[in-house]
């Protein structure tokens, strides 16, 4: 039955009524274009932009108009594309003193290297010689280990406190950059976006990016530092070392322009589907009512595939990368053992010649390793980025405004008064609150009453500033709430909400959750 100003006008089936009724064609077609679903007909096409219909003199024809991104309350989830440079790399490194801690990283690594390489050289210079005693070669050799081994300590001890400083300080800016928001941030962002930045992003910032920097920076000396013992032995090496290091900062370039795409990707697909666990988890009750759960079975499966295709296909262009590299590294060893066996016979002692094929045997596995972990910080510093993006929200009024500071006892009486309020969510979306003027007298109990969406929930948010008004005041005991701050405001005001929420404790701590009062009060 299709009802109009309390009348029945139609009682039909309703694919009887879809085809007859003009009224209900509008109908269905308003609802249509509301929710961006077109569930009419199975024999309907789903299209994703509106139709509009255009009348003209020799008959009817439809225009297909893409809605305009205005128009979305939910926004597409924001990603950054292409290269980042170095601005990821000094946002966590800028956090609380991070630069110190890694300069002392780096610096413990050098001299942990050198270290290594004149254990090595002496080593070397020595075997053969007749005048150093083996207890003597041995003496200096463990020395020299031992006090690497302390610069090799302090080199860890400085990338933990990196990771817990940097950790502590972005965490803290992203909780009150969320806590600072207004409503109308939370009601335009899925809350899986920012569940998947508070426990996945976060955790890789914790656990993984700190060491991914030091093992990428000891990585990458070690392999030069093994190449540079190489050339020292055999400069004839540099011919095919230069080129080769060129060739594969090519090629690294080249996978990280994918690679990056894909852990974004990655992180975008995750809160898709963190946000529909939670949905789905929320809603199971009404899921089983309407027997609907293969569909939303199947809907989290599909979320799932599209979430680890992208570390797939990352995983993928990591191996492909690592091929090429390790080719090349096997060419510089051949090249060097080749120009090794060449030289005149008493150009170079046999324990420097041993220690120059040692270094190029480890060289294929640590510039391998070196690239490897370079672009491993390059894919997990994209964590950085994506909380970052969360770190800049547009935060609502101050929470105290100094100058002008309600008396400690206000509200006195409780004498609310609307003066030409009007509200909208956003400042592209029409009115919700259209010029309300009234009074409501100290110590009255009042009933506001309207239908779904009439409002109601607004007028309440507005007296606590959720929603700030477009035009209008809200004057309590002779105070514009819009001229103080958000914290004096709410301390002085108390609701029950709709869904109200009982946080993990007495009751007592729920109803005084800051200990403001004691047991008597």
């Amino acid at each position: 039955q299709l009802m109009s100003d309390g009348e029945v006008i139609r009682s039909a089936p309703y694919q009887d009524l879809l085809a007859d009724c003009e009224e209900f064609k509008d109908l269905v077609n308003a609802h249509k274009d509301t929710i961006g679903v077109s569930d009419v007909s199975n024999n309907i096409t789903t299209r994703r932009s509106k139709e509009v219909s255009v009348k003209e003199t020799d008959g009817i024809h439809t225009e297909s108009v893409k809605p305009s991104p205005a128009d979305q309350l939910i926004k597409k989830e924001e990603r950054e594309t292409g290269d980042a440079g170095v601005k990821p790399y000094m946002l966590y490194l800028c956090q609380n003193k991070g630069l110190l801690y890694f300069s002392l990283c780096i610096i413990s690594h050098i001299i942990f290297v050198a270290g290594q390489i004149s254990q090595n050289s002496w080593m070397a210079a020595n075997v053969q010689n007749p005048h150093v005693s083996t207890l003597k070669l041995i003496s200096v050799y463990i020395i020299i280990g031992v006090c690497t081994m302390f610069f090799l300590l302090s080199r860890s001890l400085a990338v933990v406190i990196l990771g817990i400083q940097t950790s502590r300080s972005l965490f803290s800016q992203l909780l009150n950059s969320l806590f600072r928001a207004p409503m109308s941030f939370f009601d335009s962002t899925p809350l899986g976006r920012v569940l998947s930045r508070v426990s996945s992003d976060l955790s890789i910032v914790d656990l993984d990016v700190p060491f991914a920097f030091v093992f990428s920076l000891g990585a990458s000396l070690n392999a030069y530092s093994n190449l540079g013992v190489l050339a020292v032995v055999t400069w004839q090496v540099l011919f095919v070392s230069v080129p080769m290091i060129v060739l594969a900062i090519r090629l690294q370039r080249y996978y990280l322009a994918s690679a990056k795409e894909l852990m974004r990707i990655n992180g975008t697909t995750k809160s898709a589907l963190a946000n529909h666990l939670g949905e789905s988890i929320a809603g199971a009750i009404t899921i089983r009512a309407f027997e609907e759960e293969d569909r939303f079975f199947a809907k989290f499966f599909d979320l799932v595939d599209k979430n680890a295709s992208p570390y797939f296909y990352n995983f993928a262009s990591t191996e492909w990368l690592i091929q090429r590299l390790e080719i090349m590294s096997a060419a510089v060893l051949s090249f060097s053992a080749f120009v090794m066996a060449l030289l005149p016979q008493g150009t170079f002692s046999p324990g420097f010649v041993g220690m120059a094929l040692s270094y190029g045997l480890s060289l294929n596995m640590s510039f391998v390793f070196s690239i490897q972990n370079q672009c491993n910080l390059a894919n997990q510093i994209i964590s950085v980025e994506r909380v970052n993006q969360y770190m800049d929200i547009q935060s609502e009024a101050a929470e105290v405004v100094e100058e002008n500071r309600p008396s400690p006892d206000w509200p006195q009486d409780g004498n609310v008064e609307l003066r030409d309020l009007k509200i909208r969510y956003r400042k592209d979306a029409p009115l919700v609150l259209h010029g309300i003027t009234c009074r409501f007298e100290a110590g009255n109990k009042i009933g506001i009453v309207g239908r779904t969406g009439s409002g109601k929930t607004t007028l309440i948010g507005a007296l606590f500033r959720l929603v700030e008004p477009a035009d209008g005041k809200i004057i309590i005991d002779s105070v514009d709430i819009s001229t103080i701050g958000l914290h004096d405001l709410r301390s002085r005001l108390g609701i029950i909400p709709q869904d109200p929420t009982l946080f993990q404790g007495t009751v007592r701590y729920n109803l005084d959750p800051l200990g403001q009062f004691s047991d008597q009060q």
